[in-house]
């Protein structure tokens, strides 16, 4: 079993994730503008489904690790990162918990979506209970030779993570990729590919038990 402070780094990364994905789309080159813009397509998107590509930075190791997979989001606060082989990995959101899936371990760890293991800002953002311009201040990026447009959003109250860059598509202002700096340092950079929205999502994809022979940790008891 994972000692309990990698459960918290595990649900921080899956939920600041979950805020990339769910903000997409932007308008007016005004960083407050820009807010209104994603909080006004943001409120429209039901259902996302995409393929990443996600390089993870540790700042206290100096190594990057690269990984990838499908992610497919349901409001309000439903996710699944599935990785691909051989890592295996699948983290599912449903609404009150957080189950994540080793199949190296061979094991199911259930968490509660809470203030112990996530931020207030972060769970009240994903479930769709915060606005931006409540949780976030915000100003423009950019990087020398990149056409994306950029913003940089910074929580407003206490966090698991310091800022979270969203990097948009110039003209259909989509997002194209992600990168959150945590408190400690640590980069997850997430690119999206193949991006589809309000196609419709079986519910039966955020249920997520552990098969016969693995263990299943509880932590809700």
């Amino acid at each position: 079993m994972r000692s309990s402070s990698a459960r918290p780094r595990t649900s921080r990364f899956a939920l600041s994730a979950a805020l990339a994905l769910a903000v997409l789309g932007a308008g007016a080159d005004d960083p407050q503008k820009t807010l209104d813009a994603v909080q006004k397509r943001y409120d429209a998107i039901q259902d996302i489904r995409a393929d990443f590509e996600q390089t993870s930075f540790s700042a206290a190791l100096g190594k990057e690790t690269k990984s990838a997979g499908s992610v497919v989001v349901k409001r309000p606060g439903k996710m699944r990162w599935e990785y691909a082989k051989p890592d295996g990995r699948v983290i599912v959101l449903d609404g009150s918990t957080i189950r994540i899936w080793n199949p190296d371990e061979k094991q199911l760890q259930i968490a509660p979506l809470s203030p112990e293991n996530v931020s207030p800002t972060a769970l009240g953002f994903l479930m769709g209970q915060a606005s931006l311009k409540d949780s976030f201040d915000a100003k423009s990026a950019s990087e020398p030779g990149r056409p994306e447009r950029g913003i940089v959003l910074t929580p407003k109250q206490d966090a698991s993570f310091e800022t979270l860059t969203l990097w948009l598509d110039p003209k259909t202002l989509q997002l194209r990729e992600s990168v959150v700096v945590d408190l400690f340092g640590n980069k997850t950079r997430v690119r999206l590919e193949k991006v589809a929205e309000n196609r419709g999502v079986d519910g039966a994809l955020f249920e997520l038990t552990a098969p016969p022979g693995a263990e299943t940790v509880d932590l809700r008891r």
